[in-house]
């Protein structure tokens, strides 16, 4: 075992103390060169991912901001008509018409939609005697 171990040490500083011999140093360099140009083309090629990946990112949060604009402030069609018995009383805002049980789902719908737009355009008609007169 002393003398393997003795061997071994041998061989191992014999191993160590040689140079190693390059039998054609123009292709290792060539060699290293194509390496070296590979790492930084993928270099390159993780930036342009990262800034795509950022683009996206600022891309699907805008569309985000528009789908949350566009549902909480839904457009009203321009044709809606306004009913005699559906009339929106300024002292009495919130009461519901006769018969609100007995209504279809879109009869309802309607005439809240019809009372959102007469509060809505009140609304609009008082800031704008308000501001005409503050000017």
């Amino acid at each position: 075992m002393k003398q393997d171990d003795r061997h071994y040490e041998e061989w191992l500083a014999e191993i160590r103390g040689k140079q190693p011999v390059m039998s054609n140093p123009d292709e290792l360099t060539a060699n290293i060169l194509q390496r070296v140009a590979r790492t930084s083309f993928r270099r390159r090629k993780k930036k342009k991912l990262l800034v795509a990946g950022w683009l996206s990112g600022i891309a699907a949060g805008l569309l985000l901001c528009l789908l949350v604009g566009e549902t909480l402030f839904t457009p009203v069609p321009c044709d809606v008509r306004s009913m005699e018995g559906y009339r929106l009383q300024e002292n009495n805002a919130y009461s519901l018409p006769e018969g609100w049980e007995k209504m279809r789902f879109s009869e309802k719908s309607d005439y809240l939609s019809r009372q959102y737009m007469q509060l809505r355009k009140l609304r609009k008609s008082r800031v704008m005697e308000l501001t005409k007169k503050t000017y």
